[in-house]
């Protein structure tokens, strides 16, 4: 399924296991976080959006996308509850 809308990439996200990585060329990435590399406020929208679902990011200029990886399995886990 192509990514062409924040829910779009919100589901792919979701879908990853921890390890696991999906690649944004830079011409969806600026769709989604306009304007797009290098722009900080995108790098800002991109990182929380990331964060949001347990993921980091790593720019990849040479290959000209942005890299989503999965880093924990839910990333309310934890968070909000009593002890």
């Amino acid at each position: 399924m192509p990514i062409t809308t924040p829910a779009d990439l919100s589901e792919r996200l979701r879908s990853l296991s921890v390890g696991q990585r999906t690649a944004l060329p830079y011409s969806v990435y600026a769709v989604l976080f306009p304007p797009g590399e290098p722009d900080d406020d995108a790098r800002v929208a991109a990182f929380g959006f990331a964060r949001e679902h347990g993921c980091v990011i790593e720019n990849q200029p040479r290959a000209q996308q942005v890299v989503f990886t999965r880093k924990i399995a839910s990333p309310l886990a934890g968070q909000g509850r009593p002890l």
